[in-house]
């Protein structure tokens, strides 16, 4: 292309009628930069360049056999995502190859300035400069006439009658075609463009505030890539994208019950953002908008608010990664576009200085998709279009834990050979081949290792797998019980909350449980589960059982031989009454096993013998009144019953004491049951003649294989 030097004036009016322009060199050496990469455009065009001590002017003729067919929207400056024909005209007035000043228009004159920048990876709309342009629409096409003047555009210098060399573009948008063509060839096949980012912000803050920094710097790193496909489709793709070039939005005080609208002006979604107009039409006076896609709506700012004495939350919401294949394939336009955003969190200190980290944002999938046909010759289209949007409301979180402890324990020989024979360990026993007491040692080392899979959610899920070898030792600071096993352990719960006519939601809970001491003989096996329902007249049903089988007892003879335990079984049913009630029930309570357990004592506790079958009632009988709490709980399990009863030691009154008589059948059947044993007479300071006491029974969680069976006599 070659630049004419002005003689005479010209007038900015878009028609190019003056001698200037006839008597400048024309460049017409056009081709499609897509859809249909390198090959001719459609419809040609012709530029021309003239310049004085003061400006540069570009002429540019753009033929259009459909002249009515034009797309020309009336915007705001600057105005981005608009379905539009445009002209850009880009000069690289450093040369050098990375940087252009791009001055665009469309057939109505809405005029944009931008700078671009990294080989066009980047833009900035913030920059604006003072210029001339004029289009208008003829029976050829349209035309636009710039003034550009050259106090608008910065370049390096140059000596004295040197040549100053310019970069140039020109490109012609055409709308209805998705097509564009450029002056110099320019292909969407660049490479990806990878890159490293820092966000730095400096402003004044409250030094108490523990997420305050004076230089708060947020490092990032991604990368952005542009393929040509084949048939004119163009693969646009971006990974954790840095949109800090891109202009900011206008402060608006929005008086208004709606929300603002904020033009798109993201480059990756700008481009081609007429494809993926959805729903759009070409109509007269109409009531009411809707846009069917909303861009912003990928990486917005987070919607769920938190309080506290201070708060550190996301502004935005990352983008974790997003695709985009767009273009014209002969007579059809196709728009695809997915992307997903992260899970958000924000971090808060509340009023006692506990910091806590919450969800502000769950992980979204967006999805929008477009295809298009055009009939005689873009006269009619006829196209289809739709919207998904998926987040992550289930609350599933799945969170791995795990600990690994080394012990080692020193001292004489007598106080090492003890640790071996100690009830943890048994070194001692004559059947355990992999175990022996070694008299002349003066330490003893271990490990325990242990991990935990949890999932959170409707679907719950938790496992535990754990080793804790037989030399481990933490009882001088700590608190252990048996060494010497393996243990695998998985449960699994289905909870559905959903409202109902009968229930308010329900639960079902399955689960095992298998250990293995260091020798492989199996020590405990478990399977149980249970069944839980929630009325919507507030009752509760429970029940469950659980399956133990047969299982080796190492531990049975206390480092003698190894023993048997016998197979268990049991089930169980509760059933709770309304609790806000005056009087409410808790009952029955059912358990069955098919054989006498020998308890073993434990750590000087005498044993205990259980009943081979036995049943459980329990009532609860609540009654508040003023400053009295009245609680009368009644269980029977067979040998193990307990009664307790407590209150503020202030005189009850009437209604409270008439109810304390109202349970005394109850409480003379309870004596009868127990007898006297280890339970004693004792003036109540409310109510006399009552006494207090009870027996436990004490079981961890079900299949937890640890159960400890303690007898308490309290006198009050």
């Amino acid at each position: 292309m070659r630049a004419s030097r002005l003689t005479g004036a010209i007038n900015i009016d878009g028609k190019l009628d003056e001698p200037a322009w006839a008597a400048a060199t024309p460049s017409s050496d056009f081709t499609q930069s897509y859809p249909k990469v390198g090959a001719k455009p459609i419809d040609p065009t012709e530029v021309r360049v003239l310049y004085d001590d003061d400006a540069l002017y570009v002429g540019v003729r753009m033929f259009d056999s459909h002249p009515d067919s034009i797309a020309a929207q009336l915007a705001r400056r600057d105005a981005s995502g608009i379905y539009s024909d445009w002209l850009h005209v880009m000069v690289d007035s450093y040369h050098d190859r990375r940087t252009s000043f791009r001055f665009s228009v469309n057939p109505r004159g809405v005029q944009k300035d931008v700078l671009e920048y990294d080989d066009n990876k980047g833009e900035d709309l913030n920059w604006d400069a003072v210029w001339q342009v004029a289009t208008r629409i003829d029976s050829l096409g349209w035309t636009a006439e710039y003034r550009i003047p050259f106090s608008q555009l910065r370049f390096g210098g140059a000596g004295k009658g040197a040549e100053r060399i310019w970069g140039f573009q020109v490109m012609r948008d055409v709308a209805r075609r998705n097509e564009r063509d450029s002056w110099s060839p320019w292909k969407t096949t660049d490479p990806g463009l990878p890159y490293v980012s820092t966000k730095l912000t400096r402003a004044p803050g409250d030094p108490a505030n523990p997420f305050y920094k004076a230089n708060d710097a947020k490092p990032s790193a991604g990368a952005d890539l542009k393929y040509g496909l084949p048939g004119g489709l163009t693969l646009t793709a971006t990974v954790n994208p840095d949109f800090g070039q891109v202009e900011v939005d206008p402060a608006v005080v929005n008086l208004s019950a709606y929300e603002t609208f904020f033009p798109e002006k993201r480059p990756f979604f700008v481009e081609g953002a007429n494809i993926f107009n959805i729903g759009s039409i070409n109509g007269g006076p109409s009531y009411g908008n809707q846009q069917i896609f909303y861009s912003r709506r990928i990486g917005r700012p987070p919607q769920r608010f938190v309080n506290g004495q201070f708060v550190d939350a996301p502004d935005a919401t990352t983008i974790i990664g997003a695709g985009k294949v767009s273009g014209k394939v002969g007579a059809w336009t196709v728009g695809l576009l997915n992307a997903v955003t992260s899970e958000e969190k924000a971090r808060v200190v509340d009023a006692s200085n506990l910091q806590t980290t919450t969800p502000v944002e769950p992980r979204t999938n967006y999805f929008a998709g477009r295809i298009r046909r055009d009939f005689r010759d873009g006269n009619t289209i006829i196209g289809i279009g739709g919207t998904a949007v998926n987040r992550d409301l289930s609350d599933v979180v799945f969170k791995l834990t795990g600990a690994l402890s080394k012990s080692l324990i020193e001292g004489s020989r007598t106080v090492i050979r003890n640790a071996q024979q100690s009830s943890a360990r048994y070194y001692q026993r004559p059947d355990a081949g992999y175990l022996s007491v070694d008299t002349a040692a003066n330490s003893l080392g271990g490990y325990s290792a242990k991990l935990g899979l949890n999932k959170s959610g409707t679907w719950q899920l938790a496992a535990t797998a754990k080793a804790i070898s037989p030399g481990f030792e933490v009882n001088d600071l700590g608190f252990m019980g048996r060494v010497d096993y393996r243990n695998l352990g998985m449960s699994g719960s289905y909870n559905n909350l959903d409202n109902g006519k009968l229930l308010r939601g329900y639960s079902l809970y399955l689960g095992n449980n298998h250990a293995w001491n260091y020798g492989g003989d199996k020590i405990w096996t478990s399977f149980f589960n249970q069944v839980t329902l929630n009325f919507t007249n507030l009752w509760n049903v429970y029940a469950g059982g659980e399956y133990d089988p047969s299982a080796i007892d190492d531990r049975l003879t206390r480092g003698g031989p190894r023993g048997r335990q016998p197979t268990q079984y049991g089930g169980w049913m509760e059933v709770d009454t309304d609790q806000r009630k005056l009087f409410s029930l808790q009952g029955p309570e059912h358990r069955c096993e098919d054989e006498t357990e020998l308890l073993r004592p434990g750590d000087g506790q005498p044993g205990i013998e259980s009943a081979s079958q036995h049943d459980s009632v329990r009532r609860r009988i609540e009654r508040r009144a003023g400053n009295a709490d009245v609680r009368s709980s009644l269980r029977f399990r067979g040998h193990f019953s307990d009664y307790t009863f407590r209150d503020d030691s202030r005189r009850l009154d009437p209604q409270s004491a008439a109810l304390i008589s109202a349970v005394r059948p109850a409480i003379r059947f309870y004596r009868t049951l127990q007898g006297t044993e280890g339970i004693g007479e004792a003036r109540h300071p409310a109510v006399s003649g009552l006494w207090t006491g009870q027996r436990q029974y004490d079981q961890s969680s079900p299949g937890s294989g640890d159960r400890q069976y303690t007898v308490v006599h309290n006198r009050s």
